[in-house]
């Protein structure tokens, strides 16, 4: 069989601030790729959606720079999570038709050696089969039923220490791993503080059981808090004033979580935090700041996860917000309306529906 288009997208300016939309990313589509081609015990993938996270921001610097992860290869392609199905295998382990999720190069068909090819030197990232016995749409396993939602029930499950009956404030409450908090958190029995950045996200979260929307384009989240605290837990996704207006309002023993890549960005280990600038209240009300690296706690709860969620899911329990981008092309402007707040829910590319 000849060779077959296969198109990519390239990593191809490292920003300053906010990536630009058109310069960051390249759509590529000169590549090609046999499907018929020795696969030396690996396995053929068609890839059918892409994941576009905050965290991806932290990996655009040169690659002489330290981070929790490998910055992205000037000119190389883009890695991230993905979900696709395997069109050839001469892997038991990955039998032909079987779906799959983990770290993927982001293009429309890939090779892979091994289960842990992909893995970007952290094996937890390396590929898994996908069982789907709720039928639900593939790309919800880079969202809710992925990393996004192993972040929010980790951090309720166990990393917050949370209780029916306590306050909980949620920063960037109307993004990925915000939205599904909100609704873990109003299951739970507690009182919800939410903050985003529009009227229209406000409503959404009021909508979702939120029982105090702080739009904080518009607010002062330290009034606000004053008013509705205090609060016992702070899930943090922003830092900045967000972080020292929760410290300022926090109850006695409350707990921060500060999650994912905000902790690269604000200096913040994954059991302590540093340049906080009141430290002597998170001293004198016995506050614990900790990071949430969601990787750490798969081998606590990521079968509980598997159990708990899809069903819960496929019942309508838990509603999924979805911002989807259609083809490589438009991943440029899809991860810089996340960064910049103008989508709700998770952001994800879509190349197949199958």
């Amino acid at each position: 069989m000849a060779p077959v288009t296969n198109p990519r997208l390239l990593f191809t300016q490292i920003p300053t601030g906010l990536p630009n939309a058109e310069a960051v990313f390249t759509y590529d589509n000169l590549a090609t790729i046999d499907l018929e081609a020795d696969l030396h015990g690996g396995l053929l993938v068609k890839i059918l959606c892409l994941s576009l996270d905050p965290y991806m921001r932290n990996r655009m610097r040169s690659a002489d720079t330290e981070g929790d992860m490998p910055a992205f290869p000037l000119g190389e392609v883009v890695t991230g999570f993905g979900v696709g199905v395997i069109l050839r295998s001469e892997s038991a382990e990955f039998p032909a038709g079987q779906h799959v999720g983990g770290f993927m190069p982001y293009q429309h068909f890939a090779i892979f050696g091994n289960a842990k090819s992909s893995a970007v030197d952290m094996p937890a990232l390396g590929l898994t089969v996908l069982e789907n016995p709720h039928g639900l749409p593939w790309r919800l396993f880079v969202g809710n039923l992925g990393m996004t939602g192993q972040t929010a029930y980790y951090a309720l499950k166990d990393v917050s220490e949370a209780k029916p009956g306590e306050t909980i404030f949620i920063s960037a409450a109307a993004g990925a791993v915000g939205l599904l908090l909100v609704q873990l958190a109003c299951a739970k029995g507690m009182k919800v503080i939410a903050s985003c950045g529009s009227n229209d996200k406000a409503d959404l979260l009021r909508s979702l059981g939120a029982a105090h929307v702080i739009n904080r384009r518009t607010d002062d989240i330290n009034a606000e808090l004053r008013k509705v605290g205090p609060i016992d837990i702070y899930i943090d996704h922003v830092g900045g004033q967000a972080l020292e207006a929760a410290i300022e309002n926090a109850a006695m023993n409350a707990r921060i979580v500060i999650c994912g890549a905000i902790s690269t960005y604000n200096g913040v280990s994954r059991d302590n935090a540093y340049g906080v600038r009141n430290l002597w209240l998170v001293n004198r009300y016995r506050i614990t700041i900790r990071a949430l690296v969601v990787i750490d706690w798969h081998g606590r709860y990521l079968e509980e996860f598997w159990r708990v969620m899809p069903s819960e899911i496929a019942t309508g329990n838990i509603k999924c917000f979805e911002h989807v981008c259609y083809g490589l092309g438009e991943a440029g402007r899809g991860f810089v309306d996340m960064m910049e707040g103008r989508s709700v829910g998770k952001a994800v590319i879509v190349l197949s529906e199958e």
